[in-house]
């Protein structure tokens, strides 16, 4: 079986050539991961667009990097002054367009490397888009490996969801959360579980407070697990009591919004026709104006990554992308209603990941 890494390494050098770039000094971390397998805290890959790459790490990392980077040809660099050892590297392999991921790279690290470089003719150009793109479309292994992730998160959530008590805090309910995910098998959280209830659901990144559920209250959960590196993301909203006909009303817009938004997803059209159809149902209903962040993002190694879905995201979708459609209203000091799934792009629409029961009328606990 071929291994991927490699079949990555040759799409890298392929954008490589086409921008007339020596070289890819790789920073982010997930990028590392993605190219190499190494998965330390702490590493810098540099990849000739013809030949030859070195892995730049410390002394921390040796065995773990070994190990992780088993049969791949690449030269380990281990060093603890990344900016010396970077710096050397780069001498030696003589590059004179260096392309790196600039949005990953501190101002101090970049004038480090540069001064190292001394008065060599060197131009570094930023190239984060070169990987964004590339990691943008997952193949088959990371497909599965986000499938059973998105697996494990429905399953913590459905466990969680027994756990719900009248009198629970926000904090109690979100470490329940947090230990079905890790008793599931997820390797940690993909982000910190957003529990909230109540007025405080309308926080679209709240985190969980000593707030205790009662009756009458909204109920948001936001997850995410992890398997093999790779997150999901799911939110549910729910109603804990008897709801009012503007609390369905609310989470009926919302629900409308997210499925035409789920159906507008294909292959060819661009983030911001996604984000635009789900906004027009919210408007239909007179909540747009309620609507606080963007659609969707999409999902991988990082819990945020392309392809974006907002009202500035102007790449086009491709088979194989895995993206989230989240909308949601928040009303300041009453409460708010977020539904999200993940979702492949297909050439036709799109294939559900998370499948935990999201029904057309306001669920009630």
């Amino acid at each position: 079986m071929p291994d991927r890494r490699l079949e990555r390494w040759q799409k890298v050098r392929d954008r490589l050539g086409a921008n007339r770039l020596d070289g890819l000094m790789v920073l982010n971390r997930a990028s590392v991961t993605y190219l190499t397998g190494f998965t330390g805290s702490a590493g810098v890959f540099l990849l000739s667009a013809s030949d030859g790459a070195i892995l730049v790490t410390d002394g921390r990392y040796k065995e773990q990097a070994g190990l992780q980077t088993k049969g791949l040809p690449l030269k380990m660099h281990i060093e603890r002054d990344y900016v010396r050892a970077v710096g050397n590297c780069l001498t030696g392999l003589g590059w004179k367009r260096i392309g790196f991921e600039d949005r990953h790279c501190t101002v101090a690290f970049y004038q480090g490397v540069k001064d190292r470089l001394g008065t060599k003719r060197v131009r570094f150009v930023g190239a984060s888009d070169l990987m964004t793109e590339i990691r943008s479309l997952k193949d088959e292994e990371e497909l599965q490996a986000l499938k059973k992730s998105a697996e494990i998160v429905d399953k913590a959530l459905e466990k969680t969801l027994s756990e719900v008590r009248a009198g629970i805090t926000e904090k109690e309910l979100a470490w329940e959360l947090e230990s079905h995910l890790r008793a599931l098998g997820s390797e940690g959280v993909a982000f910190a579980p957003i529990v909230l209830f109540g007025e405080r659901t309308s926080l679209p990144h709240g985190q969980p407070s000593d707030r205790a559920l009662k009756k009458g209250d909204w109920l948001l959960l936001d997850c995410g697990a992890v398997w093999h590196g790779y997150a999901s993301d799911i939110t549910r909203t729910f109603f804990f009591g008897r709801p009012q006909s503007e609390d369905r009303h609310i989470y009926k817009a919302v629900w409308e919004a997210q499925q035409a938004g789920l159906a507008a997803l294909r292959e060819g059209v661009i983030g911001q026709f996604v984000d635009r159809t789900v906004r027009k149902v919210l408007r239909s209903y007179g909540l747009e104006k309620f609507f606080l962040h963007g659609t969707g993002h999409g999902v991988g190694l990082e819990i945020h990554e392309a392809p974006g879905l907002n009202k500035t995201a102007h790449q086009k979708l491709r088979s194989g992308m895995v993206v989230t459609v989240e909308p949601g209203v928040y009303i300041g000091g009453s409460g708010g209603v977020r539904i999200e799934d993940m979702a492949v792009v297909t050439e036709d629409g799109c294939r559900l990941l998370t499948q935990s029961p999201n029904p057309p009328q306001l669920p009630v606990l």
